[in-house]
């Protein structure tokens, strides 16, 4: 897939757990950038309360010589950029007496007051707005703190969540390639031999082992019918010229005609399934001609119409457009025939057939038992017959036989409900 969509995103449980496992982390992140935002702040006011204390120190040596050499002094303190206020003013009217006591026996007070002389006093303090800047410094480096992880987590989560499910995801559709029939599929294998390589790996050698077991089953099933068709044939001879000669009774006929029949049935199923092999290998060489659907569709529609009128059905054709392909006639009307045989065995008494002709092929509906949604996958292998089809004659290998020919004209075998009855649709791509 060329992008991950929000469905594919919040089903993945690979996103899902690295989403948890980042937000627990971000948690644990805020904690601890609060934390380090509190104890910057109180160590800088920390830092202020002792340099505060020397600026007591150095003031209150300044105000036992004098106001005047307090003043010089207080000039040349506010010229620098200092982090402290100082207030020179008289005496308040209530009588200020007090001693002064360290900064350090007060770690609380950010501010102090120390006498000059006995008319005036000088206030220091910490300058708030000196705090507050501080503050505001530490702000940006807190949200960088949160902010960045969280967006470098997230980027890092969809981007491992994106690559893993493109992987996943390639190995998915090599499945259902498989599982679909195609052969000679294989999983791609990198250099870095990580894990998704050992699962390739183990999984290509699955894929060739099930090619292989099913080409030596094809082979097998193959050489026995081509092995016993032979003997088969002979043993039909042999009924057959027994059943000329006279002097049997009539219940010894029907029991060899019965026998003739029935081997006449095998017989018929081996030949199906040798060519069903040969259209599926391409071993079985096709003609191609210009042949028009519409007149193969008459012709199935002619054949079938005796037993048709035996279950007094109501066979209908109906050419919407005219349909001309490049094919083997031969095949395609065997293609259409076993179609619309099937739609009539399938279907009841006094039920309806139609079979219609337009641009893109051969439709034929019917108003039988149709086929279940669970058994449309399925009915196309040889000797697959559904449960509701079991109770009619026949050996499985009808829409075998249609979907090998169609494959070999590139064209699909569509099946759809027809409620009631089944649609089968030739459908060929323009």
């Amino acid at each position: 897939m060329s992008f991950v969509d929000d469905y594919t995103l919040t089903r993945s449980s690979i996103f899902k757990t690295l989403i948890g496992l980042f937000v627990l982390v971000t948690m644990v992140n805020v904690v601890v950038i609060r934390k380090v935002y509190l104890d910057s702040d109180a160590f800088h006011r920390q830092q202020l309360a002792k340099q505060l204390n020397d600026e007591v120190l150095e003031f209150s040596y300044f105000a036992k010589k004098g106001k005047e050499e307090l003043e010089s002094f207080l000039k040349t303190k506010q010229i620098t950029d200092s982090p402290f206020f100082y207030t020179l003013s008289e005496y308040s009217d209530v009588n200020y007496t007090a001693p002064y006591y360290p900064i350090s026996a007060l770690p609380k007070a950010d501010k102090t007051i120390i006498p000059v002389g006995k008319n005036h006093q000088l206030e220091i303090g910490i300058d708030s707005r000196t705090v507050e800047a501080f503050r505001q410094s530490l702000i940006p480096i807190v949200l960088s703190g949160i902010v960045f992880p969280i967006a470098v987590m997230l980027i890092v989560a969809l981007f491992f969540t994106v690559v893993t499910l493109k992987k996943i995801e390639l190995i998915n559709k090599t499945m259902n390639r498989v599982l679909c029939g195609e052969r000679d599929v294989k999983l791609p294998v990198s250099k870095q031999d990580d894990e998704f390589d050992v699962i390739a790996i183990h999984l290509n050698y699955m894929i060739e082992q099930m090619a292989q077991n099913e080409s030596s089953l094809k082979s097998l099933t193959v050489g026995m019918a081509h092995d016993m068709r032979t003997p088969m044939a002979r043993l039909k001879l042999r009924l057959e010229d027994m059943l000329s000669k006279e002097g049997m009774t009539d219940a010894q006929q029907q029991q060899l005609s019965i026998c003739h029949d029935e081997l006449e049935l095998i017989l018929s199923l081996f030949n199906s399934m040798l060519e069903i092999a040969k259209l599926n290998s391409g071993q079985l060489n096709i003609q191609t001609d210009r042949v028009d659907l519409g007149q193969i569709a008459r012709d199935a529609l002619e054949f079938i119409s005796p037993v048709a009128e035996q279950k007094q059905q109501t066979l209908v054709i109906r050419e919407d457009q005219a349909c001309t392909v490049v094919g083997d006639r031969s095949l395609l009307f065997r293609a259409i025939f076993n179609l619309v045989e099937n739609a009539v065995k399938y279907t009841p008494d006094n039920g309806r057939v139609e079979i219609i002709v337009d641009h893109f092929g051969v439709v034929v509906a019917d108003s039988g038992i149709g086929i279940s949604d669970e058994d449309k996958p399925q009915v196309c292998r040889p000797m697959y017959r559904a449960d509701k089809s079991r109770s009619e004659y026949g050996n499985g290998l009808g829409l075998s036989l249609v979907d090998a020919v169609v494959h070999r004209h590139n064209a699909r075998l569509v099946l759809r409900d027809n409620s009631p009855g089944l649609r089968a649709r030739i459908y060929f791509e323009r």
